[in-house]
């Protein structure tokens, strides 16, 4: 199965709404250009979400029907408008923990391409369509973003499925209707990133007097991080039309390509409780396993073998006591001395370095290459006032090339396209907005994923320089025999699939008691059909005997399959008293959850799903006070790529939200945040739990395994996030062009793993920012974690936690320089 046959198809289907019946431009004379014009930006000015801080002043894209105040909508819901982005800083899926509830920072191998919502994965939405998976092949890029909705729980059943977490919906930047306009801004930080971005867009008339409006967005970055050899260079080129065919249609079409290159940062290796509480490291590396056969480098195999930390015998004899460093093992060929078990049951101690959070496992020659192609458009026919036709669609492409030398490899393609038709008719039946139609969803994917026992442990991170004897060669850069690595590590971990995905959705909203009682439903049947295999170059590989190979790859020969399933939703919103609501809803149905590129591998990747949440919003102060509670409980399988099973999560959490417009001049935004997530099922492979001692021994190789319940967490409650954590920022403007800003995060102390042998501490993380604007100019200053605190991003908690840990950058003062006109 080729991933790129279809392409061109892909690209045609895509293409194909632009040609919808009735979109012939209506001919116009002169003197009727100038006004066609003025409507159309009037209109579409007035159209434009709102660029406020408040909540209630903005509407919801089309989310849940006709409702378009968060008021209205049954569920918790966080609305960041590019106000917000400003002041809170957030350019990027990590910086989502600043502000809300329910949103978390998880360190995935430092590129968060998915949110983290709820203490679980959640998906991603661009104008209301939701895009390709993304774990970690990229970070998402905001180069094409205006706002954020932040919805907590699954997408509405009339929407694509997707993880139980939650999603964010990202709103394109939309054309300026109002004028011509743009801006070009220069962005610095004190650890050497530079990002340089361009902004420009007018209004203007298209052949045949069609009224239309553009915006062209270009942002490049050039830069290091607070980590030492992590960098995060980019471009973003993003472009949108939206214009007016006739009266009663309209059209929007947007773009984007984003060009990456980085590399992991996977942070600090050899955890322990010392290395978080004092910045303890244990130093050493194993003796060489080192081949010829491997150009030099680790000969995979060997890798078990040699486990134990060696120390250099100028070390050892300077820091050992004489007594004891006799009961260790001397190698004279490398003139060190390596850790046994004699030696600590006799007394001995591991030796450590003081380490800062920027030593991290990282090398200047990895990368964590990507790009993605995004494109989407909207078809909006609304010359009923009682009825609205849109046509959707989207199409994106992406694909990722990693490699780390100490023994890590990945490549993913992945394309996807979709089409959607609503029909939004508000007349059918008395006081309900019904809302139905269709969709056809095709996606590729294909990932090639090799590591021999990872070895994140193996390397010294406090050398200066790295040993080839920590370089594990993988993937298919360095063929050793003339094959590559592809498949060594077994084939659950490289796959391909094609899936095609057809639905029909439902949804209403009726009002009664004078609109006070408003009752939501939805519901949405999907069939899937999927083709699943192995992609051709793991065919073969010299590691495996034939048998072996048999057994290898059983079960995920090339083959297929088809499932189908409903969801369904219901929800209430009372108005207790003005502008007091009370709300309640419940979900159930079926998400996709794909492994990490994409790739379906079988019909475990379909999982049920069901929550319900209850809450109560309001609006005081002459709207100029918002706040938010909600309680919430939901049940997941969650999908292993490492097992190839899913396994059942379930969570419940507490969410509260403010904005208060306590002035014209100040603007306080807080939230809180409980919430508990646990596995229903013994734990499967990961890393196991170490100590110093642990490290010392069994360093040079991954420490498999550990109590599938462990006696420190029974119940299995998720690691790796806060359980509490409270947020306030407040805003200051003294209205003569100066703000003011900053705010505080406390978070209570978290274990980092299911073994509970490792906890991260409470923080309490504040910020510090200032903002001068003028007509044409705007110079702005941000310091994040003003008082340096020391404080720590849990890993993935399946797999990474027990040997890798990440410690957060310190004091990091971040300065603008904007030019408007």
């Amino acid at each position: 199965m080729k991933i790129t046959q279809n392409r061109a198809l892909l690209s045609m289907l895509f293409l194909t709404p632009i040609a919808y019946p009735g979109l012939q431009a209506q001919e116009s004379t002169d003197t009727e250009e100038l006004p066609e014009l003025e409507m159309f930006i009037a209109e579409e000015s007035a159209a434009a979400l709102n660029d406020t801080v408040l909540p209630t002043d903005r509407a919801i894209s089309g989310l849940f029907n006709d409702a378009t105040s968060v008021l209205e909508v049954p569920r918790s819901v966080t609305l960041i408008s590019p106000e917000l982005m400003d002041q809170f800083g957030i350019n990027d899926l990590d910086d989502l923990e600043k502000i809300g509830a329910g949103t978390q920072t998880v360190n995935y191998y430092g590129l968060a391409g998915a949110p983290t919502i709820r203490g679980v994965k959640g998906g991603t939405f661009i104008n209301g369509m939701l895009r390709a998976y993304n774990r970690n092949e990229m970070p998402l890029s905001f180069g094409s973003l205006e706002a954020i909705e932040v919805v907590k729980g699954p997408a509405p059943a009339d929407f694509t499925t997707t993880k139980i977490g939650g999603f964010v919906n990202l709103i394109p930047k939309s054309p300026f209707f109002d004028e011509e306009k743009g801006s070009i801004e220069l962005e610095l930080d004190n650890w050497g990133r530079k990002t340089l971005s361009a902004d420009y867009g007018a209004p203007f008339l298209l052949p045949g007097d069609i009224p239309a409006a553009y915006r062209i967005s270009i942002t490049t970055q050039d830069g290091e991080s607070y980590y030492d050899d992590v960098f995060n260079d980019y471009t973003s080129v993003y472009g949108a039309i939206k214009f007016r065919p006739k009266d009663g249609v309209s059209v929007f079409l947007g773009g984007e390509y984003f060009d990456y290159k980085s590399n992991e940062n996977v942070g600090w290796n050899r955890p322990t409780q010392e290395l978080i509480d004092d910045g303890e490291y244990v130093i050493g590396e194993p003796l060489s396993a080192t081949s010829s056969d491997w150009y030099g480098t680790v000969d995979r195999s060997q890798i078990s073998s040699t486990t134990a930390l060696a120390i250099t015998a100028d070390v050892a004899l300077a820091r050992i006591d004489p007594a004891l460093i006799g009961f260790m093992t001397y190698d004279a060929t490398e003139d060190k001395y390596v850790y046994t078990q004699a030696y600590f049951q006799n007394g001995g101690e591991v030796l450590t370095e003081k380490i800062d959070g920027n030593e991290v496992l990282s090398d200047p020659g990895d990368y964590a290459n990507s790009n993605d192609l995004v494109l989407f458009g909207d078809i909006v026919f609304d010359s009923d006032p009682d009825r609205t036709i849109t046509v959707k669609g989207l199409f994106e492409h992406m694909e990722t090339e990693k490699n780390s030398s100490y023994g890590y490899a990945f490549e993913s393609e992945q394309d996807v396209v979709e089409l959607k038709t609503t029909v939004t008719d508000r007349a059918l039946i008395p006081n309900t907005t019904i809302t139905y139609g269709a969709s056809i969803r095709y996606s590729e994917a294909m990932q090639l994923s090799d590591y021999w026992d990872e070895p994140f442990s193996r390397r010294d991170i406090t050398q200066d320089t790295i040993s080839s004897n920590t370089i594990v060669l993988s993937g298919g850069d360095s063929p050793i025999g003339g094959y590559n690595q592809w498949g060594r590590w077994g084939i659950g971990a490289n796959g391909e699939s094609e899936m095609t995905q057809l639905a029909a959705f439902l949804s209403g909203q009726s009002k009664f008691f004078e609109d006070r009682l408003s009752l939501l439903g939805s519901t949405r049947y999907e069939y899937a059909d999927y083709d699943v295999g192995v992609p051709s170059v793991v065919d073969g590989p010299s590691y495996y005997s034939a048998s072996q190979w048999a057994a290898t790859k059983d079960g995920h020969e090339e083959g297929s399959g088809d499932t189908d399933f409903f969801n369904w939703s219901v929800g209430l919103n009372f108005e207790l008293i003005d502008d007091v609501f009370l709300y309640a809803n419940y979900q159930e149905g079926t998400s996709v959850a794909p492994s990490q590129a994409g790739v379906i591998t079988s019909s475990e990747n379909f999982q049920e799903n069901n929550l319900w949440e209850v809450g109560i919003k309001t609006s005081f102060l002459e709207g100029s006070l918002f706040t938010s509670l909600a309680y919430y409980e939901w049940e997941q399988s969650s999908f292993s790529s490492r097992e190839n099973t899913a396994n059942t999560l379930e969570g419940e959490g507490v969410e509260a939200e403010i904005t208060w417009l306590v002035t014209d001049h100040l603007t306080l935004i807080g939230s809180y945040t409980w919430q508990e997530v646990r596995r229903m099922a013994p734990l499967g492979y990961r890393t196991g739990p170490a100590s110093e001692e642990d490290w010392a021994l069994y360093g040079g190789a991954l420490v498999v395994g550990g109590d599938p319940v462990p006696a420190s967490n029974t119940d299995l409650v998720y690691p790796g996030t806060p359980q509490q954590v409270v947020k306030l920022f407040g805003i200051y403007d003294f209205h003569n062009g100066f703000q003011v800003n900053g705010g505080v995060t406390w978070q209570e102390e978290f274990y980092s793993s299911f073994d509970h042998n490792i906890e991260l501490p409470a923080a309490l993380i504040s910020s510090l920012g200032a903002k001068y604007t003028t007509e044409k100019w705007e110079i702005a200053l941000n310091i994040d974690n003003l008082t340096n605190e020391d404080y720590f991003y849990g890993s993935d908690p399946t797999f990474g936690a027990n040997t890798l840990t990440t410690k957060a950058p310190e004091r990091t003062y971040t300065v603008s320089f904007k030019y408007m006109f």
